[in-house]
């Protein structure tokens, strides 16, 4: 199972949210933790899943997809 950044990335978007820093203020997480995300260098956990399905509709499971 991988982080599927392509879904958050989309809803963002939809969101008219064009930057890590607008992520970061809407589901009120740290801007460095984002750009973690955005890197791959971290993958969203706990609170920030509920935050961002909160903020952008993203079940946990769309942002991590089983792998058929």
């Amino acid at each position: 199972m991988a982080f599927d950044l392509t879904a958050l990335r989309v809803s963002a978007l939809d969101k008219g949210d064009t930057t890590a820093a607008a992520i970061s203020r809407r589901i009120g997480v740290p801007y460095a933790t984002v750009i973690r995300w955005t890197s791959g260098r971290g993958v969203p956990a706990g609170p920030a899943l509920a935050a961002i399905e909160r903020a952008y509709g993203i079940t946990p499971a769309r942002l991590f997809p089983v792998d058929a």
